[in-house]
């Protein structure tokens, strides 16, 4: 992404919010007046620039390490190798010293900032219309509102943890401030991150080249109302994007293309100059990679490969797996990202696909459409079509091959909680979905932080 003079206000910024959150000792004080170094955004260039940084830091958060974080609560992975960082996440007791963890908030919440800066600063800029403003807010709303539902997902219990959804959510920043943050209830969270995704999908265009769109918005809909167990607008949102006409389901096993494929809904882009990668944005998906390395520090889990590999017919394992036997020691290594380059599809047409299908089967209201869809996604995998179900075994058979096609994308976790709200007896390797080691630490900068509540300690003994 770009860079421009604004980079030194950018970073002078950032460093400012760094400190302001990891010194406070004491209740703070608002210093919006402290900051004047902004004052260089006074361009359409300068604003356009900016609004490329929000990308650029949440292309860093979802270039493996969000998904990953993810995955290793889940079940989908085995042990990690040589990761200090990712053992105390695999075994469910995260600290406040993580780093790895620290770093992927510390992004999220920067880019954040930085779409709080932008949103503030748009008014001040003469140069550009009233509707470019609007489309500039709305990409920024919806950049927001990605980040904001990615930190909730990995530090805050899911929606239905309790009744009326009371229990402690995120730090919520929904403008330009200095000021520390404590907690908001998940009821809050969903409500203001709903919020923006709302003005995205009413303010961005069809088309925005590589940049969001108001079918990003839309996806992005449909994941969280799934997230919720909302099973009409899961369907509404889900479906609004399969219909457009716009994307269309691969019929390669390969979503992690090295440019622009048919099924990204939004997606991070790497570059190449002069026949060099100059930007790569799925760096540590390569933490799986196996065509070169027999020893990944990520791989896949002994039950997962058993599970997908029952079905001699199933194409995902050859496609995506690997078996290493060193003197009698299996690994079940991962073939998924065995690419030095790729762009990552942060939303994607399969989802949308087994996200409809689950949630109109759950319905029980157009079950042919629902059993469509899943039949599409199992015949890409060489599977037979399955026909004359309904009720629960459909949503069983729609969930299974969820499983399997989102697996190491960071899917997995958040749909073992779901099954657990909706009163499944769903756990992740021993552990009941609702462990308070289900949920990852905060960084210790918010323990300074007075009146912000941390998440408990222990695992899930």
């Amino acid at each position: 992404m770009k860079r421009s003079k604004i980079l030194s206000a950018i970073i002078l910024l950032s460093v400012l919010y760094s400190c302001s959150k990891e010194f406070l000792e004491k209740k703070p004080e608002s210093t919006d007046t402290q900051i004047n170094s902004d004052e260089a955004i006074k361009t359409a260039q300068d604003l356009r620039e900016l609004l490329n940084s929000v990308y650029d830091v949440a292309a860093n958060l979802y270039g493996g390490q969000a998904q990953n974080l993810m995955e290793l609560l889940g079940d989908d992975v085995g042990l990690p190798v040589s990761q200090t960082d990712y053992l105390p996440v695999y075994y469910r007791k995260s600290d406040i010293f993580n780093g790895t963890i620290g770093g992927r908030y510390k992004d999220a919440y920067l880019s954040i900032y930085r779409a709080n800066v932008l949103i503030m600063k748009k008014d001040e800029v003469s140069e550009i219309s009233e509707a470019e403003k609007i489309k500039i807010e709305a990409e920024a709303r919806f950049l927001r509102a990605l980040n904001h539902h990615a930190i909730l997902r990995m530090f805050a219990q899911p929606p239905g943890f309790t009744a009326n959804n009371s229990h402690p959510g995120i730090v919520m920043r929904m403008k330009y401030s200095q000021d520390a943050g404590v907690r908001s209830t998940l009821a809050e969270c969903l409500a203001l991150i709903l919020s923006d995704l709302d003005f995205a999908e009413q303010n961005l265009p069809d088309d925005n080249g590589a940049y969001a769109t108001k079918w990003s918005a839309k996806a992005l809909k449909a994941r969280f109302y799934l997230d919720q167990n909302k099973f009409a607008e899961a369907a509404q949102f889900a479906g609004e994007v399969l219909n457009s006409g716009k994307f269309a389901l691969l019929d390669s096993l390969n979503r992690f293309t090295a440019g622009a494929n048919s099924e990204q809904i939004f997606y991070t882009v790497s570059t190449f100059v002069q026949d060099k990668i100059s930007d790569e944005r799925g760096g540590d998906f390569l933490r799986y990679r196996s065509d070169n390395n027999d020893n990944p520090s990520m791989r896949a889990s002994e039950e997962l490969y058993n599970f997908i590999a029952f079905d001699t017919l199933d194409k995902r394992k050859d496609n995506w797996f690997r078996v290493i036997d060193k003197a009698g020691i299996v690994t079940y290594a991962v073939k998924k990202f065995d690419r030095s380059f790729m762009w990552i599809p942060i939303l994607h047409l399969t989802e949308m696909k087994l996200t409809r299908a689950e949630a109109l089967a759950a319905l029980g209201t157009d079950v042919s459409t629902a059993l469509n869809d899943l039949n599409e996604i199992r015949h890409r995998a060489g599977l037979d079509s399955l026909s004359g179900i309904s009720g629960v075994d459909l949503v069983n058979a729609i969930r299974d091959e969820r499983r399997k096609e989102m697996c190491f994308e960071g899917d997995r976790t958040m749909q073992i909680k779901r099954k657990g709200v909706l009163g499944y007896d769903s756990q992740s390797r021993g552990a009941i979905w609702n462990c308070p080691g289900m949920v990852l630490q905060f960084p210790g900068a918010e323990n300074s932080v007075i009146g912000f509540q941390l998440n408990p300690t222990g695992g899930c003994e």
